[in-house]
């Protein structure tokens, strides 16, 4: 009798165990392939056939890439035997939505229609002084300032609005980008003022500190395009390749 319900509790086991692994899903972020499109979902098992010379990047439910390229032929894996464990399928939801965008148009992640990052920069993490807007950096990694004219050297004004910190710095010829400067405080939420000598117009920076407990760039990239930094979170999907 003992025997038989331990057998029976096993076979419950490994009916999950399966149930778990069928209901896994990936999401398209790069396709060489006709048949894929960056935000179709593809379940865990489904069938693949993919040309030679083109490849599909997909991404698990927990963050992980997985890369296929043609030719290939075959199931679509979400891991190895253990597949892929710990992901809940909001993350695969959210990708999808803001790829296809088939989120709602007045949402952040309704806007993004294409893995292909913007240009320039091509750098998910720098700030763009050419333009206003809001932009996402890394909660521990370091704040970078980039231009697109960089032949000429200029001075820049740089001022915390908050707390009011501010530094003039030289900007060297030649070099697109500059460190930000130590005497501004970084702080999430924060608003800025950037002037370049020469320019007329003032930008205006938003700053949000990515958080350091997300688990992987998938996971980063949905967030930043929740908190206004859409083109900053193409270009970090688009490096996944």
């Amino acid at each position: 009798m003992a025997h038989r319900w331990i057998s029976s509790l096993f076979g419950i086991f490994l009916m999950t165990a399966a149930f778990s692994a069928q209901a896994q899903q990936l999401v398209v972020i790069a396709s060489g392939a006709p048949a894929f499109k960056p935000g179709q979902v593809v379940k865990a098992g489904t069938a693949v056939e993919i040309p030679a010379g083109a490849s599909v990047t997909l991404v698990t439910e927990t963050g992980k890439m997985v890369v296929l390229k043609g030719p290939f032929s075959g199931p679509a894996q979400a891991g190895g035997q253990g597949g892929d464990k710990g992901g809940d399928g909001k993350l695969i939801t959210s990708l999808s939505e803001l790829l296809s965008g088939s989120g709602k148009e007045s949402g952040s992640l309704g806007t993004m229609r294409a893995v292909a990052p913007p240009k320039p920069p091509t750098d998910a993490w720098v700030i763009n002084t050419g333009k206003s807007g809001e932009f996402c950096l890394l909660a521990k990694g370091p704040a970078v300032l980039w231009r697109a004219k960089a032949a000429k050297g200029r001075t820049v004004t740089l001022k915390n609005l908050g707390d009011k910190s501010k530094s003039t710095a030289q900007w060297p010829a030649g070099n697109a980008t500059m460190a930000w400067p130590s005497k501004v405080t970084l702080a999430d939420g924060a608003r800025y003022l950037l002037r370049m000598k020469g320019s007329r117009a003032a930008r205006k920076i938003k700053l949000h500190l990515v958080p350091g407990h997300l688990p992987s760039d998938a996971h980063r990239a949905v967030w930043m395009a929740q908190n206004g930094c859409e083109k900053q979170a193409k270009r970090l999907l688009a490096g996944l390749r």
